[in-house]
């Protein structure tokens, strides 16, 4: 009985290390190439979102200019094109800083 448990725990301790998998950098992969890739994606996904939110705001703000309520569109417009200046701006110095 003794020997059939060592050989069960042999045998999944042997099969849990199989399916550990190292990082990139830890099988001689580059670590600065692997964070600077996880910055870009980081970064790209990030102002995707802001630019997919700033659009929306200017569609908001055409509704409504377009129902009348000329002022509060005006103010939906105008916010959502200095987040879309912003979100540029930034993306451009990450990608300055990240070296892409």
């Amino acid at each position: 009985m003794k020997r059939l448990l060592a050989l069960a725990v042999a045998f999944l301790a042997r099969t849990a290390s199989a399916a550990i998998r190292l990082p990139d950098y830890a099988q001689g992969a580059d670590l600065r190439m692997t964070l600077e890739e996880r910055a870009h994606a980081i970064t790209d996904v990030i102002a995707l979102i802001v630019s997919i939110l700033a659009i929306v705001g200017i569609l908001i703000g055409a509704g409504y200019f377009a129902i009348g309520q000329g002022e509060r569109g005006k103010s939906y417009v105008v916010g959502s094109v200095i987040g879309l200046i912003l979100a540029a701006s930034a993306y451009g110095i990450a990608a300055l800083v990240v070296g892409s």
